[in-house]
């Protein structure tokens, strides 16, 4: 993709388009991702179904216990377990997710199921994604590949999400998220609202394309880690710093830790030097994120603008006040309207 469309429901089947943003992006399958990741790595030195049950340190290692009883001893454990991650909350039992105060809804599914094309056909036209403006949230529409990686128009999956205040009789305070098959009824009652109300006709079918039982929930946490390194237990990917997925950056900055540490191992001899060099670096980047998520969170869910009356340049100087001299790839140039 090159560029985001901001969209405004106006009573028109496309809504009216109220910004074209740069935005080059590269929408990606997670599915095809990891498939991508685990050709490089040895069958031999990957134990799928094996759980690690508990761990130990010292000055000189790790030594790990797992699920089927067996102990081995090894120099660094990486912790990349994710946002509720056992390795982290062992090294940092204080950390705790902070619950943002609203949800996204997803859904995802085969474009060959959509009848009414109309909105994608116009993105996969010009090379955009498109972002729906709602009172104290937005929508989300994009094509990512297809399990088999294909991404031929008509071949390829609809990815879509909603941010937008939780369901009142919902309680998310700690960490949980209603997986596809669990949202209720009840419960679907509040997003059949807001696509009604908020989303011109043509994104509303994109949506309706999801069936309730493949709907689901995603309460919108992150977390700050002080350090990712803690004696010679190392984190990445989320289970260092939960970031909110505005940022767009839950793949992409596990593979800039990982980067980060294979370029460390290149540059330094002893475990001593390369830790104390990942935590600053990926430290520092990881909070930096974080903050950056919860200004866009503020921004787009907690208090929207006054999306009908913004113009070109209101869209530009909010979206740098927002960066505040960051630089994320999923907003692009703005240094001038378009």
């Amino acid at each position: 993709m090159s560029h985001r469309w901001w969209i405004l429901a106006d009573g028109t089947s496309s809504g009216r388009l109220l910004w074209t943003q740069p935005a080059p992006a590269a929408h990606n399958n997670w599915g095809v991702l990891w498939r991508s990741l685990r050709a490089g790595v040895d069958d031999a030195k990957y134990h799928g179904g094996v759980t690690l049950r508990e761990f130990s340190q010292d000055a000189e290692g790790v030594t790990a216990v797992f699920d089927h009883g067996t102990t081995q001893r090894f120099d660094l454990l990486v912790g990349a377990d994710g946002y509720r991650s056992m390795i982290r909350q062992q090294v940092m039992p204080e950390a705790r997710a902070e619950y943002a105060g609203y949800v996204l809804w997803r859904g995802n599914y085969p474009e060959s199921r959509l009848q009414h094309r109309e909105a994608i056909d116009r993105g996969t036209q010009a090379d955009a994604w498109h972002y729906i403006c709602l009172d104290r949230g937005h929508g989300i529409v994009y094509t990512i590949p297809n399990f088999d990686g294909r991404t031929d128009p008509g071949q390829r999956r609809v990815n879509w999400g909603i941010y937008a205040p939780p369901p009142p009789e919902l309680d998310f305070s700690e960490p949980t998220s209603i997986p596809p098959g669990e949202v209720t009824n009840e419960h679907y009652t509040h997003l059949d609202a807001l696509v009604t109300s908020g989303f011109p006709p043509d994104y509303e079918a994109v949506i309706r394309a999801s069936p309730l039982e493949e709907v689901s929930i995603q309460p919108i946490y992150d977390d700050l880690a002080d350090s990712y390194v803690h004696g010679r237990v190392m984190l990445i990917g989320d289970a260092g710093s939960v970031t909110r997925p505005h940022t767009g950056s839950g793949a992409t900055k596990a593979i800039q830790d990982a980067l980060c540490l294979a370029r460390l191992g290149q540059e330094h001899e002893e475990w001593p030097d390369l830790l104390s060099a990942y935590v600053a670096e990926r430290t520092a980047a990881g909070i930096s994120l974080v903050q950056l998520g919860r200004r866009l969170g503020r921004d787009l869910v907690e208090h929207t603008p006054h999306w009908g009356t913004m113009t070109t340049n209101d869209f530009e100087a909010w979206t740098n006040r927002t960066l505040s001299g960051e630089r994320l790839y999923l907003y692009g140039n703005t240094t001038g309207p378009r």
